[in-house]
């Protein structure tokens, strides 16, 4: 009886895989995968709706509120001028030299991101970095994976990312040898991203043309003072050094970015652009506090008794016990599972797998997070599902294929290469 319906619960959720890759909402399908999921195996009404969708809902209520002051304190770097100010100063520095534009480019996303949340923060940077990299003959299908890359290689140490996967990863700490690992997974996928523009500006070569409308909506503000440039990487050090949580370092950080462009406002106006930047944030992660809720149930549902029973007979087998079996199963399946809202998407329906995996209790949370933290990079840089991967896509005019075919290989390359030393390392 249970292998029937642990049989019909993999259905269902393969057909959840299947829609939202057609497009349907990762949130709704996600919803009716939690409730059918508990209906299947047997769970009471009382309990679906006490402990799975209300006890699931408000579980990783937390993971919202981090989210909710990483991307203010996006807004602010983007509305004081700072981010726009660092960008600009890196590819000066670059001059006209594309391949060197392009690299670095990339590199600045990915300190920008470091602490930078959110797809308006992503859409604030983009209509700065994509045009300068087009106007300088890169071809779209390349400016494109060489800006989300930068965001995926942020998002190796991004505090805002480390803060809400606390909750699903608990006991993993933004010190000492997981945050090393860390750091260097945004190395590798950083020089990756540089592997995949050097190939292809080879291959393809340099043309003097665009695809945009590179001056639109992108006439220079004045430049904020180098002093500024701190603010970006101020969390990062607030945290690592000397050891504050998140929402007062972002507090901090905020006041800090205000003060340090006190010239260009009255106090008035300083108040006036606190309170504006806290309320633009909320449209940025609209999408992500439901994701986050709705995984909440998933999550919850999935390690229940009737559920997770019925489930480990068939993935028992397949998932991984060690951490040599760990390697070869996200260093094979993490690349390609990550796109379109797959299995190795935590924030999406793999929200089921990690239930599951750490039910078994087989594997240190550290090395499981420390792992996954590569599809889940990947799948903020290349999924074509992904809010800002999207409005790159649109903006850049390439389609969802030549996307793919130019980042796909490499974003799986680097998945390759941090499973090996997660194994290697951890």
């Amino acid at each position: 009886m249970d292998t029937l319906t642990g049989l019909a619960l993999l259905a269902c959720f393969l057909v959840v895989v299947v829609t939202i890759i057609r497009g349907q909402s990762p949130v709704i399908m996600l919803l009716v995968l939690a409730i059918v999921w508990s209906v299947i195996a047997g769970i009471s009404v009382d309990n679906i709706q006490s402990k799975v969708l209300q006890g699931g809902g408000v579980a990783y209520a937390s993971a919202v509120i981090i989210i909710v002051f990483g991307a203010w304190f996006a807004q602010v770097l983007i509305q004081t001028g700072i981010a726009e100010s660092v960008i600009r100063s890196a590819v000066e520095l670059a001059g006209d030299r594309p391949l060197v534009t392009a690299m670095t480019i990339t590199l600045v996303t990915a300190v920008l991101f470091s602490s930078m949340y959110g797809v308006g923060a992503a859409i604030a940077i983009g209509v700065i970095a994509l045009p300068i990299m087009m106007s300088q003959g890169i071809p779209p299908a390349v400016a494109a994976p060489a800006f989300t890359m930068g965001i995926g290689a942020g998002s190796f140490v991004n505090v805002v990312q480390f803060g809400t996967f606390q909750k699903l990863f608990p006991g993993i700490k933004y010190e000492g040898e997981q945050l090393r690992f860390w750091l260097l997974g945004a190395v590798v996928y950083v020089l990756v991203a540089w592997l995949m523009i050097y190939v292809h500006l080879r291959r393809a070569g340099v043309r003097k043309a665009s695809s945009v409308d590179v001056a639109e909506g992108n006439t220079p503000r004045k430049r904020t003072p180098y002093y500024t440039y701190i603010v970006p990487i101020f969390p990062v050090i607030m945290i690592v050094i000397f050891k504050w949580q998140i929402i007062p370092t972002f507090i901090l950080s905020i006041v800090l970015a205000l003060a340090l462009t006190w010239q260009s406002r009255t106090f008035q106006q300083h108040i006036n652009l606190f309170n504006k930047t806290f309320f633009d944030a909320f449209p940025d992660i609209a999408t992500i506090a439901a994701l986050w809720t709705i995984c909440g149930m998933i999550i919850v549902a999935g390690q229940t008794p009737e559920v997770s029973g019925a489930l480990k007979p068939l993935f028992g087998p397949i998932l991984p016990s060690t951490k040599l079996q760990a390697a070869l199963f996200f260093g094979l399946l993490g690349g390609i599972c990550s796109i379109y809202r797959g299995p190795m998407v935590v924030i999406g329906t793999g929200a089921a797998m990690l239930a599951l995996i750490l039910s078994e209790n087989v594997l240190p949370v550290a090395f499981l997070y420390s792992i996954w933290l590569a599809p889940t990079a990947m799948q903020g840089s290349v999924d074509p599902t992904n809010s800002w991967t999207l409005w790159t896509i649109g903006h850049t005019r390439v389609s969802h294929g030549e996307f793919l075919k130019v980042a796909l290989p490499f974003g799986m390359l680097m998945v390759a290469i941090m499973s090996a030393l997660a194994y290697a390392l951890l």
